[in-house]
């Protein structure tokens, strides 16, 4: 997994995704606005950190 080409691809999909899911149940549960898009953020930062530490991680 070391030399996955489209490691970037799929960290970005992920970030987009967890993003706009969390940004969603942020709006579902009538959370301010403010909140659900630092939250939203924080959970897109971290799925792309970890995509690059699975993808990098010699297992």
């Amino acid at each position: 997994m070391a030399a996955d080409p489209n490691r970037l691809v799929r960290a970005l999909v992920y970030a987009v995704f967890g993003f706009l899911v969390t940004l969603g149940m942020g709006v579902v549960f009538r959370v301010d606005l403010g909140i659900a898009l630092l939250q939203s953020a924080a959970v897109a930062l971290s799925m792309v950190l970890v995509t690059f530490l699975l993808a990098t991680a010699k297992l």
